[in-house]
């Protein structure tokens, strides 16, 4: 018995998902629920990848000036998460997700991609 279900609202497939010490609803955006427990092996890589890389996240959004200021490890702690998705298709899984803080040092979230092993910030989210 599968924990995925279809939203025909957001026509996707979600699945609750521990991550950053939370349950999360995770997104699935694919044709069926065949594609997404094929690929099982490769998105619970992905999102532990995630699950793991929030000091990697707070270093880049501070780097990259998203976040004013300036200790990745305090930031860390406050980053939230939102909005995560998995996109398969035939070549590569994507694993898409926003972040930000609440904190005021922070113009609002911003939006994450997770290709294989690399996180790639490409613009704010709001």
């Amino acid at each position: 018995m599968s924990n995925i279900i279809y939203n025909e609202h957001e026509e996707a497939y979600e699945l609750p998902y521990k991550l950053w010490d939370g349950m999360t609803t995770v997104r699935f955006y694919t044709e069926n629920e065949e594609t997404i427990i094929k690929n099982l092996s490769d998105i619970a890589v992905k999102l532990a990848r995630l699950d793991g890389g929030r000091n990697t996240l707070a270093a880049m959004l501070i780097d990259d000036g998203f976040y004013e200021g300036g200790n990745a490890d305090a930031l860390a702690k406050v980053m939230k998460l939102r909005n995560v998705y998995v996109d398969i298709d035939d070549e590569e899984t994507v694993v898409c997700f926003e972040t930000g803080t609440e904190d005021g040092y922070m113009e609002g979230f911003v939006h994450v991609e997770l290709f294989g092993e690399l996180f790639e910030i490409t613009g704010w989210a709001d």
